[in-house]
């Protein structure tokens, strides 16, 4: 799990305001571009974001998830929170193939295709299939 100190928080909200307020000089909604799935640079304001440039940020009506280039074996990581509840995971060592990106926490395999996120339990069975209401890949 993931903690941010006050400090983060404030720069993280300053640093939306600031983007904000960019869209907004530029004459472009907000809304649209999250339409678009196109948020935050690096992910979701209060949610899951990348330390640099996100290569999926993806959102369903329960979850917002990114996928971030990391340093390591894979080259990626998995971060995902769910709305209702705020509880977060955050796996190094995501893999890709082409459906999408795959990460492992416990036995339990997060699939972020690009029509939505599929979680299998250790046994295969599905635990949660979300049709993506935005997705942005890079």
């Amino acid at each position: 799990m993931r903690t941010h100190t006050n400090d983060t928080n404030k720069t993280r909200i300053l640093a939306t305001r600031v983007a904000v307020a960019g869209i907004a000089a530029a004459g472009l909604s907000a809304a649209s571009l999250i339409g678009a799935g196109q948020a935050s640079a690096d992910g979701f304001p209060g949610g899951p974001y990348c330390n640099g440039p996100v290569q999926v940020m993806a959102a369903s009506a329960v979850s917002e998830v990114v996928i971030c280039p990391v340093q390591g074996p894979t080259g990626w990581a998995y971060s995902g929170e769910a709305k209702t509840t705020g509880d977060t995971v955050e796996i190094w060592g995501a893999t890709q193939n082409s459906l999408g990106f795959h990460a492992v926490n416990n036995g339990y395999t997060y699939h972020v295709h690009r029509d939505r996120l599929l979680i299998t339990a250790p046994d295969g069975s599905v635990v949660s299939s979300e049709p993506w209401t935005s997705y942005y890949e890079r």
